[in-house]
């Protein structure tokens, strides 16, 4: 074996060494706060109404389609979707979607390359469209995330407008950020797929609205099953929001864990201690990836029932 190839194998196995120590190290952290918290969790109450729980359903099940939407955008803009396939679509992307779960993120590429080829769409593109949902998934999670900001202007009004015309440009700014970002040594190392799909300025601006959108409905899931167990008010809303939303734009970014399963809730939960106490903090931020992970379960098995796999009849060609 050559000393590069050697290097770059010692390399590989320090960082899934360091993933898994690091992914413990996080759950110990949450499951040492929940345990020295749990007087004060063992006096909350959690109170929610049939009302609220189905709102909070809602609003998590619209948040996933979106990013369904994002990808039928994307198929669109590059001149792949065909009509009067939303079914097949849609089992495409839920099945592949599903397989985030597992570490590194290959099984989901594996999946969308193979299933979308038998949807007319080359496994080539059909791959690097993930990693370009990915890489706008972090840019449109940074945008609500500034939202976040608000907790520590203590719900002010002139505060907050700020932060919705602030984000209205950096939502108006992430084509360009985009081209930067995919224009990084680590992007082009680490998803070098992402050149085979071209888009344009409007391409991406298009294609990103929903992923602002995903956030903002999951964060406003999260803002109703959080009332339950804290006296979250309305002005609390965009707070919310925008703690979620940085707790996902880590989790992306952290690359150590599957479906960022650990980092999410350890960065959320980082957060929540400024307004709850120890241990609710850390239960309400693992008690949420419960609640969407429920969610994503009940979406997909609704999927298998109305889209089964047997809809993967469409020859595979280019749509005109």
């Amino acid at each position: 074996m050559e000393p590069a190839t050697e290097s770059r194998s010692a390399l590989a196995k320090a960082y899934a060494v360091l993933r898994v120590v690091l992914l413990v190290a996080v759950i110990g952290y949450l499951v040492w706060r929940v345990v020295e918290g749990r007087d004060a969790l063992l006096a909350t109450q959690p109170e929610w109404s049939p009302g609220v729980l189905l709102g909070a359903f809602v609003a998590a099940v619209l948040a996933y389609q979106c990013l369904l939407v994002a990808w039928l955008l994307l198929l669109k803009r590059i001149g792949l979707y065909r009509p009067g396939q939303l079914g097949t679509y849609a089992y495409i992307w839920w099945t592949s979607f599903m397989y985030r779960y597992v570490p590194g993120k290959v099984m989901l590429v594996a999946e969308r390359a193979r299933l979308g080829a038998a949807a007319g769409i080359p496994p080539v593109i059909g791959g690097s469209l993930t990693f370009v949902e990915t890489l706008l998934a972090i840019l449109g999670g940074s945008a609500v995330a500034l939202f976040a900001v608000s907790y520590y202007a203590a719900g002010d009004g002139v505060a907050i407008l700020g932060l919705v015309v602030l984000a209205v440009v950096a939502t108006l700014l992430l084509p360009t950020a985009f081209r930067l970002l995919k224009s990084t040594a680590f992007v082009r190392r680490r998803f070098p797929e992402v050149e085979e799909v071209d888009l344009d300025r409007r391409d991406l601006t298009i294609v990103a609205l929903p992923f602002i959108a995903h956030y903002l409905l999951l964060g406003v899931s999260f803002f109703l099953i959080a009332q339950g167990v804290g006296a979250f008010t309305l002005r609390d809303l965009p707070g919310l929001c925008g703690i979620y939303a940085l707790s996902h734009v880590i989790s992306l970014v952290a690359l150590i864990a599957p479906a960022g399963l650990g980092v999410r809730e350890g960065a959320l939960a980082v957060q929540l201690n400024r307004v709850l106490p120890g241990g609710i903090a850390e239960a309400l931020a693992i008690g949420i990836r419960v609640w969407f992970t429920l969610v994503e379960l009940l979406s997909y098995a609704a999927v298998l029932v109305v889209a089964p796999r047997t809809n993967l009849t469409v020859k595979d060609q280019r749509a005109r």
